[in-house]
């Protein structure tokens, strides 16, 4: 696929980290309440460990001061209380701590579910909006649509869950530790062993790491790929299946989305197994320590082995969750990554929006020695020498690749020249605001682009326009007879991607959208094409009619418009020539 990723480390990501928590407590105030009630769950969790050591009376073998003093408080707790310094009332405290602890760590998830799914919304949105507005054509044209599909979707997602991992992380990591510190005063030898068996199982978990990152990347590459076959499949089904390839499509298709499910179950059965697994060594430890005639644990009562073994159940539950959410987070932060590549940084080359001058109209377009593509250091178009000038049409001719649509981009904003000048009205092509310029210099493309929605919502597309203006356009394209042959009128709706219209039809509505928007540069990419000659020839009559005083620029082979135009340009091996003729607007 066009963007590789490089493999990423534990040390990437751990440096990454601060950065992405930064970011999220400053567009999400509800982060920091977040951290409070976690911050809050972790002393009840406290609160509820340290009452398992006057349950376990005088059984502790571990820092005797400490020890004494945590059991001289609960003893001086439950005297105030009333309560009977018996078992049962250590039981019923226990459990009411753990209880409210429950509850604490109810409302610690909600609130970074709620935290997730905003981050996952402003993610999406701004990635969408980043993409559309200021991604250069450039580099949308290098990408996949997959890619994009995935950042705004998949990725969104999963950087969501970023935080609320990371929240769980590092909440459960700071419990085990005060789990650990208490175990350490109740018991000084079951806190030795219980280190021992935690660091040989965190060697085992860190070896495994390596594997989940390359899982985690692969994952990403096969969810973009998956995306795009879809994405493109969808738009292009009528192609496919007028030459027969569905099969062909579905199965590619099919493999994608397979080889991203194994991943996906592998990285699972990880983030389960590491959450399971010291449990259950646990589990086979006490079976060992506990069977009848072994010998083991003569010396210690069944409530000090209770207090032992409830703190280790905790202790490892915990960390168990910190291994599962810490491995989320490694495995989903290297979306953020990318994300942050388009909504974080700065955009690479001149942008739709520029800050610069803000241009209310356009009356000439001068090109001198200009060179320009899409790829570094390699021109599509070099040494262009032209002008665009008020009261004139032009005829952009070549063959197919030539560079004329190159050259439109040019024009409209969406492609920086390479080299040489670009000058509107007097003002270089760095000076101007392009975001006043794509308001003034407006494309009409061969394949207009329909969208969910009305005729009537299809041609204003997002403008509010009188009834007066829409009829002008309407009779400018040569609309009006249709739309007064719909059931509906203009608020006849279409069908996806304007089925339910001919190809004519759609590329008239695609003129209307252009001419309510009143440029004062037009640019028709083959607008007319799928018109046939009379239609044509009126509807290139009304524009030049209607455009008369501004700037009309054809990019055509049709004879019959090459004709009407003032000045034809000829490309030729990245070469324009000039031809010019006596005749106005």
């Amino acid at each position: 696929m066009s963007n590789q990723m490089n493999p990423y480390g534990l040390l990437k990501v751990v440096s990454y980290l601060p950065h992405f928590a930064s970011y999220v407590f400053r567009h999400f105030p509800s982060a920091k309440l977040a951290v409070i009630v976690a911050a809050l769950g972790v002393l009840l969790e406290y609160a509820a460990l340290s009452v398992m050591m006057p349950l376990a009376g005088g059984n502790g073998q571990g820092s005797s001061g400490v020890s004494s003093a945590v059991v001289d408080f609960w003893h001086a707790i439950v005297a105030t209380i009333g309560l009977p310094d018996e078992p049962r009332t250590w039981l019923w405290l226990f459990l009411l701590l753990l209880g409210v602890r429950i509850a604490v760590g109810f409302a610690q998830i909600t609130l970074n579910t709620w935290v997730s799914k905003s981050i996952l919304a402003h993610l999406s949105g701004g990635t969408f909006s980043r993409v559309l507005v200021l991604e250069p054509l450039a580099e949308i044209y290098r990408r996949t649509v997959g890619h994009y599909t995935a950042l705004a979707g998949d990725e969104a997602v999963r950087v969501g869950q970023v935080f609320f991992h990371l929240a769980q992380t590092l909440s459960a990591l700071i419990a085990a530790i005060i789990g650990l510190i208490v175990l350490l005063i109740f018991s000084l030898p079951v806190f030795k062993l219980t280190l021992l068996f935690l660091l040989l199982s965190g060697l085992s978990i860190g070896f495994a790491m390596k594997r989940v990152f390359a899982w985690s990347n692969e994952s990403a590459q096969l969810s973009r790929e998956a995306n795009t076959t879809f994405i493109e499949a969808f738009n292009g089904i009528r192609s496919i299946r007028s030459m027969a390839g569905e099969e062909f499509v579905a199965q590619r298709y099919r493999n994608f989305i397979h080889r991203y499910g194994r991943v996906l179950f592998l990285l699972d059965v990880f983030n389960h197994g590491s959450r399971s697994l010291p449990g259950l060594i646990l589990i086979v430890l006490g079976l060992i320590v506990l069977f009848p005639s072994g010998g083991f644990l003569q010396d210690f009562s069944a409530i000090y082995f209770f207090t032992v073994t409830t703190m280790l159940i905790r202790i490892l539950s915990f960390l168990g969750t910190a291994v599962a959410s810490g491995g989320r987070v490694a495995i989903d932060i290297r979306a953020a990554f990318d994300l942050d590549d388009i909504i974080g940084k700065a955009p690479t080359g001149k942008s739709i929006s520029s800050g610069g001058r803000i241009i209310s109209s356009v009356s000439n377009i001068g090109m001198s020695s200009l060179s320009c593509g899409y790829v570094l250091g390699k021109t599509v178009l070099t040494g262009v020498s032209a002008q665009l000038e008020a009261g004139r049409s032009y005829a952009l001719v070549g063959k197919s690749g030539s560079g004329k649509s190159t050259l439109s981009d040019v024009l409209l904003g969406l492609l920086p020249p390479m080299s040489g000048e670009l000058q509107i009205d007097g003002l270089s092509y760095d000076q101007i605001d392009l975001a006043s310029l794509r308001r003034r210099v407006v494309l009409v493309e061969q394949q207009t682009r329909i969208f969910s929605g009305s005729v009537r919502e299809n041609i204003a597309f997002g403008l509010a326009i009188s009834d007066a203006e829409m009829q002008v356009a309407i009779e400018t394209a040569g609309l009006g007879e249709f739309i007064d042959s719909l059931p509906q009128g203009l608020d006849t709706r279409l069908d996806y991607q304007g089925a339910n219209f001919s190809g004519g039809q759609r590329q008239r509505i695609g003129l209307a959208r252009a001419i309510v928007r009143k440029p004062d540069v037009l640019i028709l990419d083959e607008a007319t094409s799928a018109l046939d000659g009379q239609t044509r020839d009126m509807v290139v009559q009304h524009l030049r009619e209607l455009f008369r005083g501004k700037i009309l620029l054809f990019i055509t082979h049709d004879s019959h418009v090459i004709e009407v135009a003032d000045e034809v340009w000829q490309i030729k091996k990245g070469k324009l020539t000039v031809e010019k003729r006596m005749v106005s607007i």
